[in-house]
């Protein structure tokens, strides 16, 4: 009861509305799978490239990179941070291309111009790698949570808004 009223509340915004159709269910639960086979693939990238390629082998550029980090923005990393954010780069990076064409064909499908799409979705990608770099740093090293959590959380929360803006920008 509280539920349907508060649903019935919702659409009469049409924000919310337009969220609220039986086909944006639909959408909304091939996006849940598309995001979960990404997940997979991603997570994976950076499980592997963290703690199986950049924890035995330091990444090349390292002090090319910490010089950087120092001089323009005036930290002075650890060594583990660069690794984590090198493997979240090159997993989100690779993932970036696989969600992009199956949100477009099959979770939205979508027939508006692909090359339009592509930029709206490059600077959606630019700003999630930011702040998902920002959020790393935040959770792992000042709040100590080791990086295979940090990445589990901030995924979730990327996802949050990804659809919203998916379905209201990017795909509509």
């Amino acid at each position: 009861m509280l539920i349907t009223n508060l649903l019935d509340r919702l659409k009469k915004y049409k924000f919310f509305s337009d969220l609220l159709t039986p086909e944006s269910f639909s959408q909304m639960k091939r996006y849940i799978i598309t995001g979960f086979t990404g997940f997979g693939i991603e997570y994976a990238l950076f499980f592997g490239f963290y703690y199986y390629i950049f924890k035995s082998f330091f990444p090349a550029g390292y002090s090319l990179a910490k010089g950087i980090a120092g001089s323009l923005l005036n930290f002075d990393l650890k060594g583990d941070t660069y690794c984590y954010l090198l493997a979240n780069a090159i997993a989100y990076v690779v993932v970036f291309w696989f969600n992009f064409l199956v949100n477009r064909i099959w979770s939205f499908k979508s027939k508006v111009n692909i090359f339009k799409q592509l930029k709206q979705y490059a600077v959606l990608f630019v700003f999630n790698l930011v702040a998902t770099s920002a959020l790393f740093y935040l959770l792992s090293d000042k709040l100590g949570i080791i990086p295979a959590v940090s990445k589990v959380l901030i995924m979730g929360s990327v996802v949050c808004w990804n659809f919203v803006l998916y379905k209201k920008v990017i795909y509509k």
